[in-house]
């Protein structure tokens, strides 16, 4: 009966939120919203209580605009964020519009030489359709990737009109990392639940989902369950990985052998040799390639290359993995005999990096920033077909050569640190210019973990605990959190084996963190609860009220509200102690925010009007700009939108002046939605849009929404 009766006041509430929407020219005073919005609060706590927390949305359907925070995280700085919401309900919002085909055109590349396979090119197009899934299944470098690359470009453009998005597996074994790259593509938010977000919304699509090198993923039935109606082709080395659609990709046939390997060799010589070698590599792709190019590039007759192959038996091709690497090491050793050290040494490098596309930059900086030795080094590797130019930067041939340079060519200690320190430098600078640099910083971030990993084994423990302080921020604000839990991990490693108990406690708080922000909150806490005492055994006081406003913000956000006032009056006794002004201002505005999650609006306004002037006094802009935009939400929440509208203003000059785009962008917005409390739908139309316009240029995951509800608000003002 108690269900049925909040059951019938939510939906109230919603059909409410829907008549008010279609009638914009009904105006509610401010006693009245914020009746409402106390009437929502009840509702959805009562709801909770009643053990129905995951059974139905917020009261609603709202979305929410998530403001500037401001709180501790960052143990080295002392600051970072714990976030404070303020939401807007937008009733009966459409289903966001579907993202364009030619966005989520993301395609395997394709082979410069692609000779037969006519009959498997015949199979995929039968069988790739949205709600089946097909599989092509063979040994590695049977040429997998190659087909499905040459396929699905076959492929009419109505077969998957919500486009294709490929993800290769191979050293990036994590499924996690192949749902973020599923919603990126679909400009989707990486926070909060992904996959839930992401099985939403390919849910409704037709896309094409390629899952490359299946047979390395770590949960590939967890990718698959996300996958709605959308077609999907996986490529595996295993068959288990397979349904009943799977086609077994044979080796070629020796005359369509001896063609593909002319085709790479070029004029390799003598028929009887050139057929006999294709003989030898039984038809095998990846081999008659690599073959094929260091034929073209020696120049050497095709009658040596087949007696070094007849001394060094090849063994036959098979099933077994052992086998086709033990293959391509012994063609491998012989193109790599041919290239100079320092060739050798940037083939070393690709290995230790990750399997995808590279910069030169970092290979000048292995060979002493002498540029004109890289040139030549790469040439070399590209003459032989280990690399490839792509575009503007190189990829290695084949994951076989990349699996054999990071067996075989493994770099010094000496040269592995020459590589972190390139590496440190370059994420320093881009982590200090901000959005741009991220940018450059998502070509790099596999890179980046895979030489953290390698600095590890290498126990390069300085290198490691450096590079990892260098992406810390990017990892951070653009919600890799996957990658950063893994960095973190690693730095965690090193910083036991080194004994470095401070830096040890800075990975406890930084996984803590990271936690949260994913919505592990327990494990949060297991990590906080770990460094709490470090702190107190090192004596680190600042440190440990930093860990102590943590576990307050877990607290607050799980609703437990004493036990979070509790640790954040603890941590502001430390800081007033420590004389940490700049903390000081960070807790008591995040005491405030505990009081007006309460709906203790005056409460809550004294602790921010305390923490304003320490801001000031300490030149924290961002901290004044944060508590600025609280005070303001507590004004609108008081139904005094013109006071709320004065200090939003104040914030958005901040921004402004910091450069702050993602902030001034949220500003825009939360003066243009107070503008509306107002009736002024013209000044909330010129803000709303300026914040889309803002949102869509620096492409935050919340633009495709925030752009539809201004196109309701400007037809609300046409039909007005």
């Amino acid at each position: 009966m108690k269900l049925e009766l909040l059951g019938q006041a939510r939906q109230w509430i919603v059909d409410t939120g829907q008549w008010l929407w279609n009638h914009p020219e009904v105006t509610w005073s401010g006693a009245g919203l914020t009746a409402l919005a106390a009437l929502v609060f009840l509702l959805n706590k009562a709801w909770a209580a009643l053990g129905r927390k995951d059974s139905a949305p917020p009261v609603g359907n709202s979305s929410t605009v998530t403001q500037k925070s401001i709180g501790d995280r960052n143990i080295i700085g002392g600051t970072g964020p714990v976030h404070v919401k303020e939401t807007h309900y937008h009733y009966a919002a459409p289903e966001p519009a579907p993202v364009s085909a030619e966005a989520t055109r993301l395609l395997p590349s394709e082979d410069d030489i692609f000779l037969h396979r006519e009959d498997e090119l015949a199979w995929l197009d039968k069988h790739l359709h949205p709600d089946r899934i097909a599989a092509v299944c063979g040994p590695g470098g049977m040429g997998k990737t190659a087909l499905t690359a040459r396929a699905v470009r076959r492929l009419p453009p109505d077969r998957f009109p919500d486009g294709i998005i490929f993800h290769t597996f191979y050293h990036q074994a994590n499924t996690a990392q192949a749902v973020q790259t599923i919603a990126r593509a679909l400009q989707l938010s990486v926070d909060g639940d992904v996959q839930q977000e992401v099985a939403a919304a390919l849910g409704s699509r037709q896309a094409l989902l390629i899952l490359d090198g299946a047979e390395e993923a770590d949960d590939l039935p967890a990718v698959l369950a996300l996958r709605g109606r959308c077609g999907v082709l996986i490529t595996t080395r295993r068959k288990s990985d397979c349904g009943p659609l799977r086609l077994d990709l044979q080796p070629l046939p020796d005359d369509q052998s001896e063609e593909v390997l002319r085709a790479w060799g070029g004029e390799a010589g003598d028929q009887e040799a050139v057929e006999q070698i294709a003989g030898l590599l039984g038809g095998w792709p990846v081999a008659l390639r690599l073959a094929g190019h260091y034929l073209h590039s020696t120049g050497e007759p095709a009658t040596d290359y087949l007696r070094w192959l007849q001394k060094e038996p090849f063994r036959e091709l098979g099933e077994s993995e052992e086998h086709q690497a033990g293959n391509a090491a012994l063609l491998l050793r012989r193109s790599t005999a041919q290239v100079g050290e320092d060739a050798r040494l940037v083939l070393g490098l690709a290995g230790t990096l990750a399997y995808d596309l590279l910069a030169t930059a970092p290979m000048i900086a292995l060979l002493e920033d002498d540029e004109r030795r890289c040139r030549k080094a790469v040439n070399e590797l590209v003459n032989y077909g280990l690399l490839e130019r792509r575009r503007k930067r190189l990829h290695i041939g084949h994951a076989l050569i990349h699996e054999y340079a990071a067996r075989n060519l493994c770099l010094s200690t000496e040269a592995l640190a020459r590589a972190a320190a390139y590496y440190i430098v370059w994420c320093e600078e881009q982590t200090a210019a901000g959005l741009p640099g991220y940018a450059l910083l998502d070509d790099e971030r596999v890179h980046c973990l895979r030489l953290i990993a390698a600095c590890l084994k290498s126990e390069l423990w300085r290198e490691v605990k450096v590079l990892v302080g260098a992406i810390d921020i990017y990892l951070d604000r653009q919600g890799w959190w996957t990658e950063k839990l893994a960095a973190v991990e690693m730095n965690l490693t090193a910083a036991r084996q080194a004994e470095d108990r401070r830096d040890e406690g800075w990975c406890l708080n930084e996984l803590g963190y990271t936690c949260a922000n994913r919505g592990e909150k327990d494990q949060a806490l297991h990590w906080f609860e770990q460094s709490l005492p470090l702190w107190r055994k090192l004596g680190a006081r600042k440190d440990e009220g930093v860990t102590m406003n943590n576990m307050a913000a877990i607290y607050r956000q799980q609703g437990r509200y004493g036990q979070a006032l509790e640790l954040y009056e603890q941590s502001l006794r430390i800081r007033q102690e420590v004389g940490d002004r700049k903390g000081e201002g960070t807790t008591l505005n995040n005491i405030a925010n505990v009081y007006m999650n309460q709906g203790e609006w005056d409460t809550a306004l004294s602790y921010y009007e305390q923490c304003l002037p320490i801001h000031r006094e300490v030149g924290n802009k961002i901290g004044e700009g944060a508590t600025l935009n609280n005070i303001a939400m507590i004004y609108r929440a008081k139904g005094e939108p013109g006071k709320a509208l004065e200090y939003r203003e104040q914030d958005l000059a901040i921004c402004r002046k910091l450069g702050d785009r993602a902030g001034e962008a949220v500003t825009c917005w939360n003066i243009g939605t107070t503008y509306y409390d107002m009736g002024d739908l013209a000044k909330a139309e010129e803000y709303i849009a300026l914040a889309v316009e803002i949102k869509e240029a620096i492409g935050t995951h919340d633009a495709e929404e925030c752009r539809n509800y201004l196109e309701r608000l400007r037809a609300a003002r046409q039909g007005a």
